[in-house]
């Protein structure tokens, strides 16, 4: 699937639309936060995940991985 948005100078900006499909995928909503991450040279990952966020929970996972025996215990 291809999608096209055209630019336009909004003030100082070059701003675009996202199409609706782009925003339902995306799960956005007006107000959000989008987050642009460079893949590569001239290439972005726009996603509504704050990349923080998300790195947070990949150590979160690790630790509970690495110590789920002794959650369980805990939680006893």
């Amino acid at each position: 699937m291809v999608l096209t948005s055209k630019t336009r100078v909004q003030g100082g900006s070059l701003v675009t639309s996202l199409p609706n499909e782009v925003t339902r995928r995306l799960g956005a909503a007006p107000g959000d936060a989008l987050y642009w991450i460079e893949a590569e040279a001239g290439r972005f990952i726009v996603t509504t995940i704050d990349p923080q966020t998300l790195d947070a929970l990949n150590h979160h996972e690790e630790i509970v991985s690495k110590y789920r025996e002794v959650f369980q215990a805990l939680a006893e």
